[in-house]
């Protein structure tokens, strides 16, 4: 007995399995219907901003932004009758399957309407939801509302303005270049742009106590030279712009690499009288100093380091670079003493050096050869 109630409620299961499918699939169709037309209602906040006639077309990521003609104007601030807002909340409301898929996207909402308004006479405006362009796709059925309903924005006339730069009023960032570039060949194009603003931010550019241009340098076209594009600091808070942004360029010292090596040291007596030359000779031949070296030369130092054969490097040295002592003629009824210390500087000889600039061959320090007159 038991058996045949098992087998009459399989049987009911299984029985008709297409028009049961049927019925859930409607079922599963009915549901979503509904969900799709359930009403739903959310609110974002959105920052306000002020775009100019060349981005009408796209408005700052995820705000709600006023269209100027910023050839003419540039816009200050927002109000809510009359305290200065920054930020608006949107209400939308519509089927739930719309408002979703507003509230897990960015949307961006523009008000274009003013760039075509004779701004020569009036220093402020007002929207409402009703001047918002709104994509039709993305907002179809969907209600958009503003809080506050009403928004005020003032402007002010565009003010220009040439401004030398130099490099006491640019912050100039080193990054990479640290203690490279060369102060004395920074460069500025144009040497005096045109900033674009109010008149009174303007003229407190140049009443700052900090630099208020900024320039960050970047590795130029080749390796002795850096440019950067220069920058207004805090240009949005300002209010302000450049008509065409500078460009500044600047060259740099090799990039050099430090080695310690045995050097010859060389006297060069040659402007004392013929009967005191040879007299006075370095304590040792050889003095073991630090060297800058860049370039060429600096790869080949790096390549001789690495050798196996290290023999190879001293060899090299001894061909191709001097430490050179110079002593200069005494002035008349003087003489020179028994000991000499004299300065020495280092020079590069050898087919490296038609080709090594100077600046990369250099000491790391200042080498001092004592001399010894000889009886």
């Amino acid at each position: 007995m038991k058996d045949n109630r098992h087998q009459t409620l399989l049987g009911a299961v299984v029985a008709d399995p297409w028009r049961k499918l049927a019925a859930v699939g409607l079922a599963v169709l009915l549901w979503y219907f509904v969900d799709s037309r359930v009403h739903r209602r959310i609110e974002r906040m959105l920052p306000l901003a002020f775009v100019g006639q060349q981005q009408g077309g796209a408005s700052v990521t995820g705000s709600l932004a006023v269209a100027l003609p910023t050839d003419r104007v540039v816009g200050l601030r927002f109000l809510d009758g009359e305290k200065p807002i920054d930020r608006v909340d949107v209400v939308l409301s519509g089927p739930r399957f719309r408002v979703d898929a507003l509230e897990s996207e960015s949307f961006d909402l523009q008000v274009s309407r003013f760039l075509s308004v004779d701004w020569t006479e009036r220093a402020s405006a007002e929207f409402t939801v009703a001047d918002l362009r709104l994509d039709q796709f993305v907002f179809k059925d969907v209600a958009v509302e503003l809080r506050p309903a009403r928004i005020r924005f003032e402007v002010a006339a565009l003010a220009a303005r040439a401004l030398t730069l130099t490099p006491e009023n640019v912050d100039i960032v080193e990054g990479p270049f640290a203690g490279r570039w060369k102060r004395e060949t920074v460069a500025f194009t144009p040497g005096a742009p045109t900033v674009l603003g109010r008149a009174a931010d303007i003229d407190a550019l140049g009443k700052r106590a900090d630099k208020p241009f900024r320039a960050v340098l970047v590795a130029g076209a080749s390796d002795r030279q850096a440019s950067a594009h220069v920058e207004l600091i805090d240009a949005e808070a300002q209010g302000l712009r450049f008509a065409t942004q500078p460009l500044l360029t600047v060259e740099l010292w090799p990039r050099t690499a430090a080695f310690t090596l045995e050097v010859l040291v060389v006297v060069d007596d040659m402007a004392l009288a013929a009967e005191l030359r040879g007299k006075w000779l370095p304590e040792a031949p050889r003095r073991t100093v630090r060297v800058q070296a860049g370039g060429d030369l600096r790869s080949r130092l790096v390549g001789l380091q690495e050798s196996v054969d290290k023999a190879q490097l001293g060899d090299w040295v001894d061909e191709n670079l001097r430490l050179h002592v110079h002593l200069q003629r005494p002035a008349a009824g003087a003489a020179l003493g028994p000991e000499l210390d004299v300065k020495a500087r280092l020079l590069l000889l050898g087919p490296l050096s038609a080709t090594v600039d100077r600046n990369e061959c250099l000491l790391d320090e200042v080498v001092v050869v004592k001399l010894r007159r000889q009886q």
